[in-house]
């Protein structure tokens, strides 16, 4: 599978999820009335829905968590290394 691919399909299916996590919030904004209920809402998510948005987070930055340190930045954390010791 080339690298473009499967950005283009990770981007679908966070689309997708974005969709369905947007449903969830807006079934807990909705009381048993049917009215909103404001600032309860806001109040904080709930661990399923923390964990939910922490896999997709965790999905979109692994791949630039894999890529090597480039060159120039190590050189530059050994230099800083160094200045440190003195």
């Amino acid at each position: 599978m080339n690298r473009d691919t499967s950005k283009k399909d990770r981007r679908e299916k966070m689309t997708g999820a974005s969709k369905k996590m947007d449903r969830a919030v807006e079934k807990r904004a909705v009381g048993k009335s049917g009215e909103t209920q404001g600032a309860a809402a806001d109040a904080g998510l709930t661990p399923n829905l923390q964990a939910h948005i922490g896999r997709h987070v965790r999905a979109v930055f692994d791949e630039v968590a894999r890529e090597p340190i480039p060159e120039h930045l190590l050189r530059l954390l050994s230099d800083l290394e160094r200045s440190g010791d003195k």
